[in-house]
């Protein structure tokens, strides 16, 4: 069977994207790598990607052809946008910060994160094409950035710690609010939840027996961005509420206004009143797909594993439980750490091909043998590479 750049068949099909072929796995011979590096370089939505600090957001993109046949690619998202992701999509992001020296000063040398997020209900082949634009990115930077798989509901702190608030839309991307009519835009009900370290809008049905007295919500009719506080909703939510507003109505160029004080038309759009609203104890219940966990770390539950081909084949072994110490990975080798929180997959400098090429496997396939959530976050991070981020990312699982 024959693929294209994008590793689609002759159907135009993607496979499932593991994470051993995932940008994560980060394999592949030099002439593979130059191909990709050149054609990062020649795609326009990736120009000058990583060559200043700040964050960077690309949506994968079906254009389809005359044909009607998958054309993928990936566009660039608006700063305006940031932080809203369709739940049918999937996109990437890159970080770029300067790195600091032994005594904590920063250098004019950058580093990179680049982040692969999948919605829920990505297809696999807008999954597949992420990973193949993730791995461009990575070989156009030199195998520089630190890699992290991210999913819908189950982000990394990190990839968290990038936006105001984090907003899930139902479906794919539109055309969007400024190319269609005011009058033809689709109204979203947004109902906003807290968590730890972020604030996260979630899109439910419209409809008004769909709110309750205890949160906050957004209901964006184009032209006016209603704001709607439960009678129970807790300050932080009702600020955060405020916020959200606030963006929705600047990202839509001065065409969109704040309306705090609801009107008929609210409830028009919502089909029905006041009366219609929940108590605050009888929310609009999400999924815990949808809605993710914000776990705290458990230290005590943490386990080591050492994948090392020493004995003649490449097997992966536990090492540890509880506490990693920095004296505890062996740069001859590759180690995967599984908390709660995510896993990470650290890749020694002296680590050979073979470990280097299937500890993703290895990856995988501890996933699905512990009967893990498929969604758990998954970072590979290189030795060596930017330990001031490193000890960032590892957190208080690690110390020296």
């Amino acid at each position: 069977m024959t693929v294209d750049e994008f590793g689609r068949d002759e159907n135009g099909d993607v496979g499932q994207a593991s994470l051993e072929d995932s940008n994560i796995a980060g394999i592949g011979s030099k002439e593979n790598r130059d191909l990709r590096k050149n054609a990062a370089a020649s795609d326009p939505a990736l120009k000058n990607a990583g060559s200043k600090v700040g964050l960077e957001v690309w949506r994968v993109e079906n254009k389809r052809t005359a044909n009607d046949t998958p054309d993928f690619g990936i566009a660039r998202v608006a700063p305006a946008d940031y932080g809203q992701f369709f739940t049918g999509d999937s996109y990437i992001a890159l970080n770029t910060y300067r790195v600091k020296d032994e005594n904590g000063k920063l250098t004019d040398k950058l580093a990179w994160d680049v982040h692969f997020w999948l919605g829920n209900d990505s297809s696999q082949d807008e999954i597949g094409v992420a990973a193949y634009k993730t791995v461009e990115i990575d070989d156009l930077l030199d195998d520089g950035p630190i890699q992290h798989r991210e999913t819908q509901g189950s982000e990394s702190r990190l990839f968290q710690s990038y936006f105001k608030e984090i907003m899930y839309l139902k479906g794919g991307h539109p055309s969007g609010f400024r190319a269609v009519k005011p009058e033809e835009y689709e109204p979203r009900l947004l109902m906003i939840r807290r968590t730890k370290r972020t604030t996260r809008a979630f899109q439910i049905p419209v409809a008004a027996s769909n709110m309750n007295h205890g949160d906050v919500f957004v209901l964006d009719a184009g032209l006016k961005i209603y704001l709607w506080v439960g009678a129970e909703a807790n300050a932080f939510e009702k600020s955060k509420g405020a916020n959200l507003q606030s963006n929705v109505v600047a990202s839509r160029n001065g065409k969109a206004r704040k309306v705090n004080v609801v009107d008929d038309e609210f409830w028009t759009i919502l089909g029905g009143s006041e009366d219609d609203v929940r108590p605050a104890d009888d929310p609009f219940l999400l999924s815990e797909d949808e809605a993710g966990k914000d776990e705290a770390l458990d230290v005590d539950s943490i386990k080591l594993y050492r994948i090392s081909d020493q004995s003649g084949a490449v097997k992966m072994t536990k090492e540890h439980e509880g506490k990693v110490k920095w004296d505890m990975l062996d740069s001859s080798d590759v180690f995967l750490v599984h908390a709660n929180v995510g896993i990470w997959v650290w890749v020694g400098t002296g680590a050979s091909r073979e470990e280097k090429s299937k500890c993703m496997k290895f990856a995988d396939k501890y996933i699905a043998d512990e009967g893990l959530n498929k969604h758990i976050p998954v970072t590979r991070i290189l030795q060596a590479k930017n330990q001031d981020k490193v000890d960032l990312i590892f957190g208080n699982m690690v110390e020296y």
